[in-house]
């Protein structure tokens, strides 16, 4: 889920000739970030991409449910857990911030109106333009997957 970090610096007042004075501006940022959240357990199909020395004993080596499940066909012994991580977090430039604050628009749409595109969300993402395409979605993406995985990667520091 994609999400937006709002802060607002309120600095000291300023003047021209240090004493104090009317310079007082109010400023917003807006942070561009997204989560990834994932549920899983302990079962062999969950920890299948485990660490190769990994100790890690899933609760069953089976991969469908048989004689080890409940009446409703789940498995007894089996845990749940979920994995979580956050994608870097970007400064959004003020033009994008005021329409995505102040004219309730959706980031991908204030995009395509500032870099005058069509359907950006879909395609490089305000990530891929502002780094004129070094980082597009979806590598802004893996990684956080990736760290949402651990649980599974290391079971055995997660799934106790």
């Amino acid at each position: 889920e994609g999400g937006l970090e709002k802060h607002i610096y309120k600095p000291q007042q300023l003047s021209t000739n240090g004493v104090g004075g009317d310079g007082m501006q109010q400023t917003e940022e807006l942070w561009c970030m997204a989560w990834m959240a994932i549920l899983g357990s302990n079962s062999a199909l969950c920890t299948l991409g485990k660490a190769a020395e990994s100790n890690f004993v899933p609760a069953t080596q089976n991969y469908s449910c048989n004689k080890n499940c409940d009446q409703n066909g789940r498995e007894k012994d089996r845990k749940f857990t979920w994995g979580y991580a956050k994608t870097a977090a970007f400064l959004l430039p003020p033009a994008l911030c005021d329409l995505v604050l102040h004219k309730n628009m959706e980031l991908g749409h204030a995009d395509d109106m500032v870099f005058r595109r069509v359907n950006s969300k879909h395609g490089s993402g305000t990530v891929g333009k502002l780094t004129d395409g070094q980082i597009d979605r979806m590598d802004y993406y893996v990684h956080s997957l990736k760290m949402a995985l651990i649980p599974w990667i290391r079971p055995e520091l997660y799934l106790r």
